[in-house]
């Protein structure tokens, strides 16, 4: 049976129309000439009226051959092996009566579905499990690589909850995430992630239940649904009410214990970055049955024709095959191979995302990436263009499990360092200068040269570590702060991000200025000042002190980039004015 990839490209056979319309206007304005000059074309100069049909035929038909290739007609099928690798995880989510709480918007049963949700957009071939829970447990799922029914059954979980006892036992939901990851065939690294406001009825059986945890080594990432103020609900049908918090330090002590982390609903997708970097096993490798494409016969028939209608003369004398015809050949051969492969349905939906993109229309752009990535889970392109979407919708969290993930699975060094980059803009915008500060010092190991991962540097270590003020200086200037937000310009089409957090202010028609206003003027290694150091000399010099600082930066260490980059920016600024060069763009 035959199918098609792209039906839409069939109404690209519209254009045959005005294609056909215009030989047809040539052919008329042709015939009123030669009756004009008295006889026809054949007689004058030789040319034969039925070759000419042929030309036009050849022409229409190679036309019509390229649209319907461009449809990508699919038909019998083949096997592709499909590997699946990841963790195994437990979600435990809470949804006791004191999760209807309002204190998050809508309701923290209704944030953690959403920031759940979020996270298992991230995850790649994991399997998952999930628990529900109150005063009592309810296993709802085992461990499964089906994410779309685990997160199905997360939006329907407060439903549920009349089935389960009121209160909130963390303690029995602890154990029954246990006992959903003690299987045959476990992966090789297990983990926990709990969802509740944290108000345990128990703490006794719940020190027990860490103790099992840990014996275990199952680590626990608990998420806080809710806020430390909390909020008044109803306590029963008569109109009572009592007041419902978070108990922080009790989520604070589960993943404590366990080596896990403590999250918000709003920052849980980031957890997808942390289980990506944990050891993976491999689950199956299973076989996938696609279609296969044929769209290159029709194309080598397209080709065939365009050949064969630039060989066919218009005379009674077959034309000479010149070089001019077979360059046009290969032109149209890579153009057809282009329009055809751009029209599978992943690119179709990376194109559409990037429309969408630039147009402004960023949860549209999401929409289609996310559709690509279904087709191409592995793919780091379409995972780097969701990343630079999620920046733009401020979602930094999961902006940063797309981005991360991008980086740790290309084997293309620019596309690694364009996701490191973002990474950096990401960081600065939730507020985590220390990784926004690695991530573009990782830019600059791989390319000392990239400006923009400097002048984003120098920021950030200012926002870190600003320099002492002077004894005697005036007025201090404000130092940049993590409130400042980056601009990530991610274009959909796998380049850099050309934006990130902004450079310090400039002094008119000077270098940057320290934050006493003095000029920075530091020594090199020899003693010289900064005004006799070339740019080059100053360049290496930071790129040296990259290599050193290794994968930790130290305060110390970090004062040295400090002076390094700011050395550098004023020297290249120099450099640009010297030039009649502007500053580059921030």
């Amino acid at each position: 049976m035959i199918s098609l990839g792209a039906p839409a490209a069939l109404l690209s056979l519209l254009a045959l129309l005005p294609v056909g319309g215009a030989l047809l206007y040539r052919h008329w304005r042709d015939t009123r000439s030669d009756m004009a000059l008295g006889g026809s074309e054949a007689l004058r100069r030789g040319r034969s009226a039925r070759r000419v049909r042929v030309r036009h035929a050849l022409l229409l038909g190679a036309l019509t051959l390229a649209a319907l290739a461009a449809a990508r007609p699919q038909w019998g099928s083949s096997d592709q092996p499909v590997t699946r690798r990841g963790i195994d995880i437990a979600i435990a989510l809470d949804v006791s009566r004191s999760m209807t709480a309002t204190d998050v918007a809508p309701t923290r049963a209704a944030a953690a579905a959403r920031g759940l949700g979020e996270l298992i957009d991230h995850l790649q071939g994991d399997r998952v499990g999930l628990v529900t829970f109150a005063g009592s447990t309810f296993p709802r799922s085992p461990l499964t690589l089906d994410l779309g029914a685990i997160r199905q059954l997360i939006a329907q979980a407060q439903i549920e909850a009349p089935l389960l006892r009121a209160g909130t036992n963390l303690a029995a939901a602890l154990d029954e995430a246990r006992r959903i990851l003690d299987i045959d065939g476990a992966a090789a690294t297990q983990v926990i992630v709990i969802v509740s406001d944290g108000e345990e009825q128990s703490p006794a059986r719940l020190d027990e239940a860490i103790d099992r945890l840990r014996s275990d080594g199952l680590r626990v990432y608990a998420v806080i649904a809710g806020t430390d103020a909390g909020v008044d609900i109803p306590a029963n049908d008569r109109g009572n009410v009592e007041h419902t918090a978070v108990d922080r330090a009790t989520l604070e002590l589960i993943a404590g214990a366990t080596g896990g982390e403590l999250r918000t609903t709003s920052t849980v997708a980031g957890l997808a970055v942390e289980f990506a970097r944990l050891r993976q096993s491999q689950f199956d490798q299973s076989v996938q049955t696609v279609p296969v494409e044929r769209y290159q016969w029709l194309l080598g028939a397209a080709l065939a024709l365009l050949l064969a209608q630039s060989i066919v003369a218009r005379g009674a004398r077959p034309a000479p095959l010149r070089a001019s015809h077979i360059t046009l050949g290969f032109t149209v051969l890579l153009t057809l191979g282009i329009v055809a492969c751009g029209g599978t349905a992943a690119s179709g939906h990376v194109r559409d995302g990037n429309d969408a993109y630039d147009a402004g229309r960023f949860d549209e752009a999401l929409t289609e990436y996310r559709r690509a990535a279904d087709l191409l889970p592995e793919d780091p392109t379409v995972a780097y263009d969701a990343g630079n979407t999620l920046h733009r919708l401020r979602r930094f969290e999961e902006a940063t499990a797309a981005s991360a993930f991008a980086a740790a699975t290309t084997q293309e060094s620019e596309l690694f360092r364009s996701a490191t980059y973002a990474l950096g803009s990401h960081a600065f915008a939730r507020g985590a200068l220390e990784d926004a500060r690695d991530a573009f010092v990782e830019v600059l190991r791989r390319d000392p040269t990239d400006d923009d991962a400097r002048y984003n540097l120098e920021l950030v270590l200012l926002a870190l570590q600003p320099p002492p003020p002077a004894a005697d200086a005036g007025p201090q200037e404000q130092s940049p702060d993590a409130d400042q937000q980056p601009d990530d310009s991610g274009n959909g089409d796998s380049q850099q991000a050309a934006d990130g957090p902004s450079a310090p202010q400039q002094t008119a028609g000077g270098p940057p200025s320290a934050p006493d206003g003095n000029p920075i003027a530091a020594p090199d290694a020899d003693g010289r000042p900064a005004e006799q150091q070339t740019l080059q000399e100053a360049r290496q010099a930071l790129a040296d002190a990259i290599v050193e600082s290794g994968t930790e930066v130290t305060v110390e260490q970090a004062l040295e980039l400090l002076d390094l980059v700011r050395l550098v920016n004023r020297l290249q600024e120099l450099d640009r004015s010297d030039s009649g060069g502007n500053f580059p763009p921030r």
